[in-house]
């Protein structure tokens, strides 16, 4: 399946996104809310993060697509 259908799956979902960043990696996290040709976009509170697919090294999320903080709540 390709990688784009995989996201798809995962609309509206909150999801950390590692990526790649020069030389190390980095984690943006938000609600998963569009999938664009070459890029996805993550809203997170008051914030829009745009990353391109050729950043993305791997995407994490919770099953039933929770934040990440109310892991400990459980």
């Amino acid at each position: 399946m390709p990688f784009e259908d995989l996201l798809e799956e995962q609309m509206g979902d909150f999801v950390e996104v590692i990526i790649t960043a020069g030389e190390g990696c980095c984690v943006q996290e938000g609600i998963l809310c569009q999938i664009g040709l070459d890029f996805i976009t993550l809203i997170d509170e008051d914030v829009r993060v745009e990353i391109p697919f050729d950043a993305i090294a791997a995407v994490r999320k919770l099953a039933g697509g929770a934040p990440f903080d109310e892991e400990a709540e459980a």
